[in-house]
């Protein structure tokens, strides 16, 4: 059993790899990868341990990595599998990194709910032959920034391409470990935003479900009125993720509630996307805006992304839940814990 777990979690190692050499350059800094976006309109990524690596992480190495992520513009950030690499968490510390943790789960397909168990909750997969694919792409974007903003509120806004673009790819877990005394620090925020690559960040990383911890009341209100009437997304964005999705390595899913106006897909309220390297997929950036949560948008979309990569051929699909109990949620979808993602970033910037 262990043999396969280890051979499990190497799987998901190398996917992790390999996710963002589609669109970002690889610079090998010591045992660290860091992956660089290719164009302007392309998407920072993080930094991890080569594949394969077996020497005793160094802090010194990380401080390299940190200094070139800087020099590029480049978040300074990292991530890896704690199982794969389990001496990193201590040095990421001591190099003057907070680490967050997440459950890294694997789903169990004959455990995967039924279809008729979300038939109330329409999903609809977005598609890059249609004529509103650019619009439906902004909604996508415009609901993931309003569900990973503090309480449901509004997000940063539509990325932008260039170096002051935000950093619309990170994710931050409920839970942030910085090695203090007490080992565990709250973040009320648990923020994150679309994500397309890695366990806990990348192209619009990270991982993870914010639909049910909250309880909201009111009426739900378009979420994204406002946003789709700003300007669009920049063109190579759209050219970007329209690429991807025609190839089969990104799916993006909205999903509402139906209503008598709009019986068939609902005012979008939820959002999430996998992405696929050949037999294996991870599902990330599923979210809900806050007055439609605790109705299973989130549960709905996992659940049809996870069929619909199944039907492509995907035999392994993985997840990082946002918390013990957001995997809690998972669980009842199919999945099981089988390790711990880890994204380590700095408590405080230089000079902050």
């Amino acid at each position: 059993m262990a043999n396969q777990e280890n051979a499990l979690l190497d799987r998901l190692d190398r996917f992790c790899d390999a996710v963002p050499r589609a669109a970002a350059r690889p610079e090998e800094l010591g045992d660290y990868v860091l992956f660089v976006r290719k164009e302007e309109a392309g998407w920072p990524f993080y930094a991890r341990p080569r594949v394969g690596v077996t020497a005793p992480p160094a802090a010194a190495d990380i401080t390299t990595v940190r200094a070139r992520q800087r020099e590029l513009g480049l978040p300074e950030s990292f991530e890896w599998i704690h199982e794969i690499n389990p001496d990193l968490l201590a040095v990421a510390r001591s190099a003057g990194l907070g680490v967050r943790q997440a459950p890294l789960m694997v789903l169990d397909p004959a455990a995967l709910p039924p279809v008729d168990r979300f038939a109330d909750r329409p999903v609809r997969l977005l598609d890059p032959d249609s004529p509103d694919f650019a619009a439906d792409l902004t909604t996508w974007f415009t609901i993931a920034q309003a569900a990973f903003a503090p309480s449901g509120g509004a997000g940063t806004g539509l990325p932008t391409v260039g170096a002051d673009a935000p950093e619309i790819v990170t994710v931050t877990f409920p839970t942030v470990d910085n090695g203090g005394p007490g080992g565990v620090a709250s973040d009320p925020a648990g923020q994150s935003a679309p994500a397309s690559g890695g366990l806990a960040t990348a192209a619009p990383t990270a991982p993870l479900v914010t639909d049910e911890p909250l309880v909201t009341t009111g009426p739900m209100t378009p979420p994204v009125a406002a946003a789709v009437d700003d300007p669009a997304l920049p063109d190579a964005l759209v050219d970007h993720e329209r690429s991807a999705i025609a190839a089969g390595s990104h799916t993006i899913a909205l999903a509402g509630l139906p209503s008598a106006e709009l019986p068939a897909g609902g005012q979008p309220a939820a959002v999430g996307s996998l992405n696929r390297v050949d037999d294996v997929a991870e599902i990330v950036g599923v979210g809900t805006v806050a007055p439609a949560r605790r109705q299973g948008l989130a549960s709905a979309v996992t659940a049809a992304l996870a069929r619909h990569a199944l039907a492509a051929g995907v035999d392994l699909i993985f997840l990082a839940a946002g918390d013990d109990d957001v995997a809690m949620l998972y669980h009842r979808l199919g999945f099981r814990r089988v390790g711990t993602s880890c994204i380590a970033e700095p408590t405080a910037h230089p000079g902050g």
